[in-house]
């Protein structure tokens, strides 16, 4: 797919980076690249981004290449921050509120020793258990909202998650939810109050284990 304006991710590819050094990847293959979340509400907010603009992660979650990478990048993330989650605000247009603003797709890594779960079941919408490899067919190329809970396994292998077919665009569904359970919702609006200090202090420490 082809980028039709501009596009932070894509600048990176291209070596520019609009958050200075925030946005210079820690880790890349030859299809991805991870980097520090603005608005991080919990240090190591990671961000996994595919180099290629495309709108959703979708169709590549079970991807070789992606599950190389993240094999490469979720042990340093749990050696360093412990268990993990993994979301994802996916869309299906340039100007979508369910980007969040970033319309390119990204697949977001946050530390996190909690289940959002109860959240989720208290939220008025309707999850289906799918793996990440079935979100493509169940989604019917409507936006979605994909949660899973990694833990501290080591390995993508596909996991299983909690899949919501939007019928509206939703945005930063589950930043607010983090906020919320951090008693931070006031600072839940990541173009708002991004962070920046925590953001690159995060990279800093990822960095330095993939020296």
């Amino acid at each position: 797919m082809e980028n039709s304006g501009i596009c932070r991710f894509c600048d990176i590819v291209s070596g520019e980076y609009q958050y200075n050094e925030i946005d210079e990847p820690f880790a890349s293959n030859e299809e991805f690249f991870a980097i520090a979340s603005i608005g991080p509400i919990v240090e190591g907010w990671t961000l996994i981004v595919p180099k290629s603009h495309r709108l959703s992660m979708r169709d590549i979650y079970d991807s070789p290449m992606l599950n190389d990478f993240l094999g490469s990048v979720l042990p340093q993330l749990i050696r360093r921050y412990g268990s993990l989650i993994a979301f994802e605000h996916g869309a299906n247009k340039e100007e979508s509120l369910t980007a969040c603003g970033t319309a390119h797709a990204h697949l977001h890594l946050v530390p996190f020793g909690e289940s959002l779960l109860p959240d989720l079941q208290n939220s008025d919408m309707r999850w289906i258990v799918c793996h990440a490899s079935e979100i493509s067919s169940k989604s019917d190329n409507n936006e979605y909202l994909f949660y899973s809970e990694l833990g501290t396994k080591k390995v993508w292998q596909d996991p299983i998650g909690y899949l919501h077919v939007l019928k509206n665009p939703v945005s930063q569904f589950f930043r607010h939810v983090i906020a919320k359970r951090n008693g931070r919702i006031e600072v839940s609006d990541y173009k708002r109050f991004p962070l920046f200090d925590t953001a690159r202090h995060t990279r800093n420490v990822l960095a330095s284990s993939f020296v």
